[in-house]
């Protein structure tokens, strides 16, 4: 039988059942209206999928979200926990983002944020056979250095092996 553990969480979980999902965390921020959050999906992939067609993918569908000022400023390999994987850096302006929600659904309110308040999100995947673990880390611009150094430390302790996940 194999366990879950989430914080104050725990459950034990049938050999033949495949524990996928989205967890999201969040980072202690004193401006009530912004959250810094890591959201970290895992999944089995049908296949084994090659790194950087699997990044590929990722990449491509984040810039065909549509938003007009999206930059990306970095993109490299990682090994995380003896896993190989990919990390990329983006940022761009909320309103843009805000916009385009409206656009794409006019008839839901979309949140008011005023031009300038520009978001840098990680994002790393990581692939081991068909194990797939994504994490989007995002965080204000103007204070990146700050939560971008607890995400770091977050990533140097993801324990990713033998006898904690299923092959």
């Amino acid at each position: 039988m194999s366990k879950i553990e989430l914080a104050e969480f725990a459950a034990d979980i049938p050999d033949d059942w495949n524990v996928q999902g989205m967890l999201t965390i969040t980072l202690p921020s004193e401006d009530k209206n912004v959250k810094p959050n890591v959201i970290l999906t895992k999944e089995y992939l049908p296949r084994d999928v090659d790194l950087n067609e699997y990044f590929a993918k990722i990449k491509e569908s984040i810039q065909k979200r549509g938003i007009k000022d999206l930059k990306i400023a970095d993109e490299r390999d990682v090994a995380i926990s003896g896993v190989r994987g990919k990390m990329m850096i983006c940022s761009w302006d909320v309103s843009a983002m805000a916009e385009m929600m409206k656009n794409q659904n006019p008839d839901r309110p979309a949140p008011e944020v005023k031009p300038g308040q520009i978001v840098k999100q990680v994002q790393v995947t990581l692939l081991k056979g068909t194990l797939a673990i994504n994490m989007t880390a995002s965080f204000p611009n103007e204070k990146f250095p700050e939560y971008y150094k607890p995400f770091q430390q977050f990533l140097k302790g993801l324990r990713i092996g033998e006898g904690l996940l299923k092959e």
